[in-house]
């Protein structure tokens, strides 16, 4: 009897992998039809638009997802088309985040599927156009770069470099994704700039961080200035933190890993009221915006990758909850009068939360998460198609549709949708079955963990960089050890117990820096040979200073040489062991351990959690309660 039951279910999820795959031809081959080579499609009139640089954006970002439902034919297709017809050297001022998350990491995922027989999609014809096309478009960003924080613009024309009247204003996401991408094009390419940049931006935004380790959400990209000291884990930020594990993850740059560590051990203590999350000041901790909106929704499927499992679960089911409620997620949902912000009543289509449950599936194997993939399909399918393709929901509450449809809703929404469920089915595709990990780019792009990016093994001349022999000579091509590899390899097999994911353990990383191996005494920050705390001055100072001695631009200008240190995964400490820390003192060996939230147990979270109020637990109880009802 079980033995036919199982058959059932397996049938019953292929079907449901078909019908998520007609889904994605349903708005593919509608905005091939009637919008293409516009950027986007308009799914209610059948028309096209250009909403950000004109240059078949929806395409691009679909690349991806062409390959890894297995359809050559049309990604073959797709590829030579954007080689021969894309070109970068137009009059159009665009945003350097999305350009950067849907057009350099669509190019830079497509070349490296359509290049590599590994794959299963290698294109005969193919040679290198995309990698070509990212370069060049890469070169194209690189003006908004020149600042002296040097965290970018916010945006810039690929012709003319940035505006004079151009906002000197910028979020923190903003500033703080564009590691992978351009990190992954410097290897490609051998050019270190890319990567050099990025890594600065990252620096510029974390040396600027409160006492509390939060950031804000706008910042000015002259003086440093926080222009919205709003902390939070949603919009205008969330990415921040995602490319911080990400790029630690894909590069292996233990930089990015303790980074990460103190941002998301500040998160767990002054954002979380268990399971939500809320907007505080960065400055006094102090709750502004008891505000769940629709970006935070990536966060469990981060804490997934970082071995978080348990909290991930509870907020996850919290975010569903609002989901079951009304049929999607909207923008903001206020928590403490558990209705739908003002202003703020739409679904673009967003991806976030089907995100971390593909990720949470993945972890646990618990069906409840095909229950909530069938659950946002169904809505999906009754409240947002329409005839050419998915539709915005204007107003969750009356499921009013609006005549829009972002590329993302290809590249990532229905991506995750598909892998979550052929993931149940038995994967037979590239992320799950192929010859490499990958690593999800913020907008679902495939980037795999090859040692040809990894560069596990690589000898650098400061830590987590740039081989021997300085910039001029890019990067190094000596092979990865297999024992660091293997690690690399084995680190993202599926999950089956609550452990850390990313452990690592108290092994040093060979080398080039100045001071090698632990050094008795020093912080983590001090073994990096980075100030994080009040020196943005003297930060500012020197870079300029450098400038001026070595005649070099902003863009292109030398950071200093860093050195190795043992980065881990640790709970949050007492303000006591901090200061033992901080002074050098106590034990250097803290083990594997796994990040939680669970030790903030003081008198703030008490207090915290009463600003959020009942409503919040009168919503969990309504939805639990009336869980069989179609909400929609």
């Amino acid at each position: 009897m079980s033995k036919i039951r199982n058959q059932r279910l397996v049938w019953f999820l292929l079907f449901l992998v078909l019908e998520v795959k007609d889904m994605f031809y349903h708005a593919f081959d509608g905005y091939m039809k009637y919008a293409f080579p516009l950027d986007e499609l308009r799914p209610l009139s059948c028309q096209g638009e250009d909403s950000l640089g004109g240059y078949a954006l929806t395409l691009i970002d679909s690349l991806d997802t062409l390959a890894l439902l297995g359809d050559k034919e049309k990604f073959g297709a797709a590829v030579e088309w954007v080689g021969k017809n894309v070109r970068f050297d137009i009059n159009k001022t665009v945003s350097v985040f999305e350009t950067n998350i849907r057009i350099l990491g669509g190019l830079l995922s497509a070349h490296l599927i359509a290049s590599d027989y590994a794959t299963g999609m290698r294109i005969q014809s193919y040679d290198d156009q995309l990698l070509h096309l990212a370069a060049d478009l890469a070169q194209r960003l690189l003006p908004a770069f020149d600042t002296p924080t040097g965290i970018p613009f916010g945006s810039v024309n690929l012709m003319y470099g940035v505006d004079e009247n151009e906002s000197k204003i910028t979020s923190t996401a903003g500033g703080g994704t564009l590691t992978l991408e351009f990190g992954i094009l410097s290897r490609l390419t051998n050019n270190t700039v890319f990567e050099r940049v990025t890594k600065k931006s990252v620096r510029g935004i974390w040396s600027r961080r409160s006492k509390l380790n939060l950031v804000g959400a706008h910042i000015n990209v002259f003086t440093g200035e926080w222009t919205q000291k709003d902390a939070g884990i949603g919009t205008s930020i969330d990415s921040f933190y995602e490319y911080l594990l990400k790029a630690y993850l894909l590069f292996g740059d233990e930089e990015y890993l303790y980074i990460f560590q103190e941002a998301y051990k500040a998160a767990m203590h002054y954002l979380h009221h268990d399971p939500w999350y809320v907007e505080v000041n960065m400055n006094s901790g102090a709750t502004v915006w008891p505000l769940f909106n629709s970006l935070q929704a990536f966060w469990p499927g981060l804490q997934v990758l970082a071995g978080d499992v348990d909290p991930a679960i509870r907020t996850h089911a919290a975010f569903f909850s609002v989901w079951k409620k009304y049929g999607f997620t909207p923008e903001g949902f206020n928590l403490a009068t558990s209705t739908v912000q003002n202003g703020q009543r739409s679904y673009p289509l967003r991806p976030e939360l089907i995100e971390s449950t593909y990720w949470l599936f993945k972890a646990t194997r618990d069906h409840r998460y095909l229950d909530v993939g069938r659950d946002i399909l169904a809505s999906l399918q009754y409240g947002a198609r329409c005839p050419c393709g998915y539709c915005h929901i204007a107003d969750v509450e009356t499921h009013k549709q609006d005549d829009h449809m972002e590329s993302f809703f290809l590249a990532e929404t229905v991506k995750y949708l598909w892998l979550l469920f052929d993931l149940a089915a038995g994967p037979d595709n590239i992320v799950e079955s192929g010859p490499y990990k990958y690593i999800f780019s913020t907008e679902g792009h495939l980037l795999p963990v090859t040692p040809e990016i990894a560069l596990v093994d690589e000898h650098c001349s400061y830590f987590g960089a740039f081989c021997n022999g300085g910039a001029d000579h890019g990067y190094g091509a000596s092979a990865s050890s297999t024992k660091h590899q293997n690690g690399n390899y084995t680190q993202l097999d599926d999950i089956q117990t609550h452990s850390s994911l990313y452990s690592t353990s108290n092994v040093l990383f060979k080398t080039g820096g100045y001071i090698k191996g632990v050094c008795p005494g020093l912080t983590h920050a001090q073994k990096l040979g980075i100030s994080y705390s009040d020196g943005e001055d003297n930060f500012i100072e020197q870079t300029s200073e450098s400038r001026e001695h070595h005649g070099e631009s902003a863009v292109e200008s030398s950071i200093q040489d860093q050195s190795s240190s043992i980065i881990l995964i640790s709970h949050p400490v007492t303000s006591q062991q901090d200061e033992a820390l901080e002074s050098g003192s106590g034990s250097q060996d803290h083990g594997n351990i796994v990040v939680t939230s669970d030790s903030d147990s003081d008198s703030d979270s008490t207090s915290r959690d009463n600003i959020v109020g009942a409503n919040t637990e009168e919503l969990m109880e309504d939805i639990e309660g009336t869980s069989g009802q179609d909400k929609r």
